[in-house]
């Protein structure tokens, strides 16, 4: 098992996101607390370009999809250029793709060699139900990609719903 990590940058109004190792939802705390973060302030972002390299990823679940699916939302939502996303591994661009993330980030095979010096994010202490709320928003964001993922994501969508306390 390759240990999770998250490392970030903010360069000349460009924000690099790098991914490593198996993504769970068990190590997603960071990753959502860093988006609501850069993007839930009620000026511009930070981020002018966004660019995500997957390319050492070597498992990724729902959740951390969602995140992006999430974060590219946010771009969207924010007037800013889909995010680029750098992906080497056939199987997960074959996921990410499948969950019609290919329609709101552009995919490249070949990460720009950039000399940014990354920031590991570290996770955030959430509760547990702060982690429900995460990995319902996550959910929530992928059933607004395709009615395909609706079917294959309302059910758990449902569940969380049902099983979280209302705030």
């Amino acid at each position: 098992m390759t240990e999770a990590q998250i490392l970030f940058a903010c360069q000349k109004d460009h924000c690099y996101f790098k991914l490593i190792g198996e993504l769970r939802y068990t190590n997603a705390s960071g990753m959502d607390d860093l988006l609501e973060r850069l993007f839930q302030q009620q000026q511009q972002p930070l981020c002018g370009q966004v660019v995500v390299d997957i390319t050492e990823v070597t498992f990724i679940d729902s959740t951390h999809i969602g995140l992006l699916a999430s974060l590219a939302r946010h771009c969207q939502q924010h007037k800013l250029p889909r995010p680029l996303l750098f992906s080497r591994d056939d199987e997960i661009e074959h996921l990410l793709r499948g969950l019609c993330l290919d329609q709101v980030f552009d995919f490249a095979a070949q990460p720009r060699v950039q000399h940014t010096e990354l920031t590991e994010v570290e996770p955030a202490a959430y509760q547990d139900q702060q982690q429900g709320q995460m990995i319902l928003r996550a959910h929530q964001a992928l059933l607004d990609l395709s009615d395909k993922n609706r079917a294959e994501f309302q059910s758990v969508v449902d569940l969380l719903k049902q099983q979280l306390p209302e705030d």
